[in-house]
Order: structure tokens, then sequence, then C-alpha cells
């Protein structure tokens, strides 16, 4: 017999991602006829809903489904295509409502659009005092917040405007003011993302936006109380990703997070913080480690915050690369502490992995080599670049207890997990392949190599761009270089 063919990629990854109340939600969603009349959806839905509830994933396949909705029925794959293809656009159709309807200000400024067009004043003067009411209580600073001040300002104006009376010029001027700070947001936003881009393709091609450049001009020239925060803060960002080399930049960046991130939507005061943590990753990759601490207390600052976490969650990444900062500043009992505390706020898939990983990486680094090995091997990977790490680590740690079998074994497993590994960017490829080679070298040295070699070696590692764990290359290319000390 033939296996089952697996269902539809789109539907099963799209509701793998709902949450228990999301689920119940769009049950309701699609019993609703307003939303759905085909009584095969519901029906359908209901076992996938059983399976995510039972085992957090779908795993039956299209006949099988169709023996449950169809008894006796010969399974048609056309029909069953269709069903699928139905269910999706309707789980689609909720994400967007979901998305809407997350911000009042959506649909209240809509119905108040709705009543205006339908002239029925005496129901858009009571809905636009509720709606005015709505941006009464505190909100978190955004674009979308400016441009929905601005929609209600204008709608405010064309009220007196209907009634007969001329504009109010005091609300037409707060109405252009929120359209000019929206404009302005949006267009730095995204500017600072187009910058970042740049840094990180370094094309060969020169583009500007002389828009752009006068207006940056002209902002900059403003007195700093003027500026609403959040063009504040992006162009603050801007000069960090323009001029890179000038370092009053990022202090002053630093400085209006500490004043003003409490005031910003939690994504958007994550992504600022990013934008200043990889302005010191920059300057940590060019050898200025002094921004090891600022990084640091910019990672402890999210988390004071609550801003790294999404969803109550803590990303693997960040909860890693938290505990990697902490220990190159040799801050172990903060690490350790940290590694306990926000185990718990792992995602489960990943939890186990990123835990022991990171309680290894303590332990190398504090020298307690035994106990990395005892751990490494507990290990069982869901993600292949917590792998690679890994298995980067355990390499180290063969070097450092000259366990030289084992090492040279790894080394030979590493190199064609690495050739025949799928799921891993060229980039990553290259630089684990350089570690191997630049330890199958290490390993060729004469336990006392002389200085030209060593230098010949490292001249080499500092030509090749992309290597991992270079900085730990160096170290022991450095330690071979030094004479041993006589005894007397």
């Amino acid at each position: 017999m033939p296996p089952d063919l697996p269902l539809s990629n789109k539907i099963t990854a799209i509701l793998q991602t709902f949450s228990p109340q999301e689920l119940k939600q769009f049950k309701k969603w699609l019993q609703s006829p307003f939303h759905n009349e085909q009584a095969v959806l519901p029906q359908l839905f209901g076992l996938l809903y059983a399976e995510l509830k039972k085992q957090g994933r779908i795993a039956s396949g299209k006949e099988q489904l169709w023996k449950k909705l169809h008894i006796g029925q010969p399974y048609s794959d056309v029909r069953f295509r269709r069903y699928c293809s139905d269910l999706t656009r309707q789980a689609e159709a909720f994400l967007s409502y979901q998305t809407y309807t997350a911000n009042p200000m959506n649909p209240a400024l809509d119905l108040l659009q709705a009543l205006a067009n339908r002239k029925l004043k005496p129901l858009y003067n009571a809905t636009f005092d509720n709606t005015q009411q709505l941006q009464t209580h505190p909100q978190p600073q955004s674009a979308q917040t400016l441009h929905h001040q601005y929609r209600l300002q204008l709608m405010r104006h064309q009220l007196k405007q209907g009634a007969g009376r001329q504009g109010n010029w005091d609300i037409l001027g707060n109405a252009l003011e929120r359209l000019d700070e929206y404009y302005i947001a949006e267009k730095l936003k995204y500017y600072c993302n187009w910058l970042n881009y740049k840094m990180v393709l370094q094309p060969e091609q020169e583009r500007s936006f002389w828009f752009t450049d006068h207006l940056i001009t002209y902002l900059a020239q403003q007195p700093p109380p003027q500026l609403p925060p959040l063009i504040a803060v992006y162009l603050a960002i801007a000069a960090t990703l323009t001029h890179p080399e000038q370092h009053d930049n990022y202090t002053h960046l630093k400085k209006l997070l500490q004043q003003h991130a409490h005031l910003f939507d939690h994504n958007e005061a994550w992504t600022m913080y990013g934008y200043a943590q990889n302005f010191c990753i920059r300057q940590i990759n060019s050898g200025n480690n002094t921004y090891l601490t600022e990084l640091f207390e910019l990672y402890a600052d999210a988390l004071q915050r609550g801003l790294i976490f999404t969803d109550g969650q803590l990303s693997p990444w960040h909860y890693k690369n938290m505990v990697v900062v902490a220990l190159r500043l040799k801050a172990y009992n903060w690490a350790q502490q940290f590694i306990e505390e926000y185990r718990h706020r792992l995602p489960a898939r990943f939890a186990q992995t990123a835990y022991i990983y990171n309680k290894a990486k303590l332990h190398f680094h504090k020298a307690e080599y035994g106990k990395v090995i005892e751990l490494l091997r507990e290990v069982a990977y869901q993600d292949v670049f917590y792998e690679l790490d890994s298995k980067a680590m355990l390499l180290k740690t063969y070097y450092e207890t000259e366990e030289t079998e084992a090492l040279l074994s790894l080394l030979a497993s590493f190199r064609i997990f690495l050739r025949r590994k799928k799921g891993i960017s060229e980039q990553h490829r290259t630089n684990y392949l350089n570690l191997v080679r630049f330890t199958e070298k290490l390993l060729a040295l004469p336990a006392a190599a002389n200085k030209d070699a060593t230098d010949r070696l490292a001249a080499q590692l500092q030509k090749t761009r992309r290597v991992a764990d270079a900085n730990w290359l160096r170290e022991k290319l450095e330690e071979l270089s030094k004479p041993p000390i006589k005894p007397r």
C-alpha cells in the first residue's frame, strides 16, 4: 500500500502557529455562516484541532482525514486539495481580521468614515467622542499611532466643515503636524533599515535619497527637545549607521533609549535596541573590546524592561548571545544565574538543547573540560546552528585537553557533516570548514614551533575573512609562539 500523502504545507504551517486561544476563536469563525458556508470546513478543522491539542502537530495524511470526513466514499485528491485551499483562505482571513482589530483605533476610525459617508451626523458625533476617548488612553508611540492621530484630527476638521462652518484652522494644523510626524518617522525607520542592508551587503553601486539627506540635515539642526522621541531615536540610529566611526552617535542613541524606550511599542523598542547592539558588535569585531561592556549593558537593560521576550518566551539565540557576552567579560556568576533562571522561558522545543549547550559553554570558559564533554554527550539537536557551535566547542575542548585522536576523528566527521548537511548557508559552511582547516594546521605545528612558523599561519588566518572561532585560533597561535619558560 503506498504511503498516505501529507497534508498541505500551507494550512499545516499556519495552524501550527496558532495559540490555544486562537484555535478556539478560529473554530467559532468557521462555525459562523457570515464567514463560512461550507459544512465540511469546520469538520476538517475539528480533526486537525484534535491532533494539535493532543500532540502539538498535524500528523495525519490526506486519505486518513478523508476517510473520517467521507466514510465509504473513494478518495478524491482534487476535492481534498480544494478543502485545504478553502481552509487556508479562511485561516488567512482570520489572521487578517485579528491583526486589524488588535488595535481598536482601526475599526473605530473606519466606522467614523463610514458614518460620514452616509451623512449620519448624530451617530457620527457620538462615535467621534468614543473614538477620541480611545486616544486619551496611554498608547505606545509608533508611526501607526501618529497616523491614527492624523486621521482623527482630519475627521474632526471635516466634521466642522460639514456643519457649514469654516474648517477649524487649529485642528487642521494639528492634523498636518501629525501627518508630518507620521511620514518622517516612517521615512527614517525604513531608511535605517536600508542603511543596515547596505552595511551588510556592501553594494558596489552607490545610491542616495536626496530628500532624505535634506530631511536629516534639517532635523539635525533642530533643538533636541523639539523632536518627538520616535523621530529623535531613528535620527540617532541613522547617525550610527552613516557615521559608525563617531562614537558619540552611539552614546547619544543609548541615552535616548534609556530615556524613551518605555514610550514605544514592544517590538519597535526591541528593534531600536537591536541597532544599538549591532553597533557594539561591529566595534567588537573590529577589535574594540571595550564595547563588550556596552553590549552587555544593552542586553541587561532590554532584559529588565522585558523587551527581549516575545509572547513571554526568550529566543534561544538571545539566551545564547547574553551568555556569550557575559562569559567574554568573565561574569561567570551572572552567567550561571542567568542560565538557570531563564531556562524555563525558552520555547519547549529548544529548551533542553539551549540549556545544556550554554551550561557547557560556561564550563568551557572556566576550563572545566571534563564537564563540557559530559554535557555535550546529552544534547539532542533540534537546531543546526546549535549543533554547529556544539561541535566547534567539542573541537576546542579536545584540543585544550590534548585528546589528539578524538580531535582528529572529530575533525574528519565535522568536515563530512559540513559538506553533506542541508540547511546550512554557504557563509556558515565556509566559516566552520575554515575552523576545521586551521585547527588541522595548528595540530601540524610542532610542540616547540618557532615564531616564523606560527607567524606564517597567523598571517594566513588574518587574510581569511570567514573563520569560526578565529579569536580562539589566534590565542592558540600566540601561546605556541611564546618561548617555553626554562626551569631555574
